[in-house]
C-alpha cells in the first residue's frame, strides 16, 4: 500500500498537464478530429441504406469535390488566423471576417470554375446533375463550407477550441437527421442538400456566437497591430508549403491508382484513412499550440517541447495497437485489404511517430514567421517520399509507399531535432 500516494500522485501530475490551456485544447481538436471521422462513416452508412448506389456515388463525388475545393480556397486562412487573431486586439474582427470574406470569394470562383469546366473534367458528373443544378450547388456551398472550414481555426484562436467537438458533433447529427427527412419525402437531392444545409446552419450559429466573442470595434476604428502585409506574405509561404504537403497527403492516392492499379488504390485508401487519424493528433495539438504562443513567443520552446510530449503520449500507444494488429484490423474490410496492405498500415502509422517532430516545427515556424521553413520542411517531405514511392513501388508494392512514408518523415524529423540540437549549442 506505501506506494499508492505516490503513484495517485503521478496520476494527478498527468491530468494536471492536460488541463493546462494549451493541452486541454489541443486535445479537444483531436477529439473533434475523431467525432468527425466515426459520425462521418455512419452518415454514408444511413446514406447508402436509403438511397441508391448510383445517387449515392454521385452524391459523393460532389460532396467530396466540394469540400477539397473549399479547402483549396480558404489560401491557409485559417492558418493566419491562429497566428495574429490572438494579438490582433480589437481589430482581430475586422481581420476573422475580412478572412471569411476573401476565402468565401475565392471559394465562390473556384466552385463556379469548376462546375462551369465540368463538361470537360467531369462529364458524367454534369450528366447526373445537369449543368444549372451543378454550377448553383457549387457556387453556394463551396463558399459555405470554406467559412465553415476557416470557423474552426478561429473558435481556436480565441480560445474557444472545446466548443469545435460539440459543433462538429451537432453538424454530424443534424446532416443525418436531415437525410432522414429527404428520404420520408422522397426527394434524391437529399445527401448533397442535407450537406450544406447542415453547414450553413452551424456557420450562422457560430458566427453568432464570434460575434459576441470577438471584441467590438473602436470608434473611430484602432489602429491594428497586425499588417495586411505580413498576414500576405505568412499566407503566401504557408499556402505554397501546403502544396507539398496536400501532395504527400493527397497525392499518394493517385499515383497508387495510376501505378499498381484500383485494386491496389483501394486497400491504400482504408489503410491511409487508418494512419492519417494519427496525422491528425499532432495536428489539433499543434494548432493549440499557436493560438497559446502566438502573442507570447518567448515562450515558444517550452510550449513546442509539451506539444511533442503530448502528442507523442496520445500516438505511440496507438501505434503499439495498429502496428501488430494492422492485419486483423484489415481484414475487418474483407481478405484483399489484410493480404496487400498489412506491412502499409504498419509503416505508416509508424511514421507518424516522426512526424510529431516535424509538425511541432511546422506550427512553432508559423509562431515565429518562418517563411524559409514553412516552404522548405514540406517541400523536403515531398521530395523524401514521393520519388522514392514510385521507385519502390513497382518491386515492393504497397510496402514501398509504407517504407517512403516512414523513411521521409524520419530523415525531416532527424535533421530538425540537429538543427535544434546545434541552436541550443550556439
Amino acid at each position: 500500500m506505501p506506494d499508492a500516494p505516490a503513484g495517485t500522485s503521478r496520476l494527478r501530475a498527468v491530468l494536471a498537464g492536460w488541463r493546462a490551456p494549451q493541452h486541454r485544447d489541443g486535445l479537444a481538436l483531436v477529439l473533434s478530429s475523431g467525432l468527425t471521422s466515426v459520425i462521418g462513416l455512419l452518415y454514408w452508412v444511413v446514406a447508402a441504406r436509403l438511397f441508391p448506389p448510383d445517387v449515392v456515388g454521385v452524391s459523393n463525388t460532389l460532396i467530396s469535390t466540394m469540400t477539397l475545393i473549399g479547402v483549396a480556397a480558404q489560401l491557409n486562412l485559417g492558418n493566419a488566423l491562429l497566428r495574429f487573431a490572438p494579438v490582433a486586439e480589437r481589430s482581430a474582427r475586422r481581420l476573422v471576417f475580412t478572412c471569411y470574406a476573401v476565402g468565401a470569394v475565392a471559394a465562390a470562383v473556384a466552385g463556379g470554375v469548376f462546375a462551369l469546366g465540368a463538361g470537360w473534367w467531369a462529364p458524367e458528373l454534369q450528366q447526373a446533375v445537369g449543368a444549372g443544378p451543378l454550377a448553383a450547388f457549387f457556387v453556394l456551398s463551396t463558399p459555405i463550407w470554406t467559412v465553415f472550414v476557416i470557423q474552426d481555426y478561429v473558435l481556436t484562436a480565441v480560445k474557444r477550441a472545446t466548443i469545435v467537438p460539440l459543433e462538429n458533433l451537432v453538424f454530424s447529427l443534424l446532416k443525418i437527421a436531415l437525410l432522414g427527412v429527404g428520404a420520408l419525402v422522397a426527394f434524391g437531392g437529399a445527401i448533397a442538400v442535407s450537406w450544406i444545409v447542415a453547414t450553413a446552419l452551424i456557420v450562422l450559429a457560430i458566427t453568432a456566437y464570434l460575434l459576441r466573442v470577438l471584441p467590438a470595434r473602436d470608434e473611430p476604428p484602432a489602429t491594428s497591430p497586425v499588417r495586411p502585409r505580413d498576414v500576405a506574405r505568412f499566407v503566401s509561404a504557408d499556402w505554397t508549403g501546403g502544396l507539398f504537403t496536400n501532395a504527400v497527403e493527397f497525392g499518394l492516392p493517385l499515383l497508387v491508382l495510376v501505378t499498381l492499379g484500383a485494386e491496389q488504390a483501394a486497400t491504400f485508401g482504408v489503410a491511409w484513412a487508418i494512419a492519417y487519424g494519427l496525422y491528425l493528433v499532432s495536428h489539433g495539438m499543434g494548432q493549440s499550440l499557436v493560438a497559446h504562443v502566438a502573442a507570447d513567443p518567448a515562450a515558444l520552446e517550452a510550449a513546442r517541447r509539451g506539444t511533442v510530449t503530448r502528442s507523442l503520449a496520445l500516438i505511440l500507444p496507438a501505434a503499439l495497437v495498429i502496428v501488430p494488429g494492422a492485419g486483423l484490423i484489415l481484414s475487418i474490410f474483407g481478405e484483399h485489404y489484410a493480404a496487400t496492405g498489412t506491412t502499409l498500415l504498419a509503416l505508416a502509422s509508424l511514421s507518424a511517430v516522426p512526424n510529431v517532430i516535424v509538425t511541432a516545427a511546422l506550427f512553432g515556424a508559423r509562431v515565429q514567421q518562418q517563411r524559409a521553413v514553412l516552404v522548405g520542411v514540406p517541400a523536403a517531405v515531398a521530395v523524401l517520399v514521393i520519388p522514392p514511392a514510385l521507385v519502390l513501388m513497382p518491386t515492393l508494392g504497397l510496402a514501398g509507399v509504407g517504407v517512403a512514408l516512414l523513411v521521409g518523415q524520419s530523415v525531416v524529423a532527424v535533421a530538425i531535432l540537429i538543427r535544434h540540437w546545434i541552436s541550443r549549442r550556439a
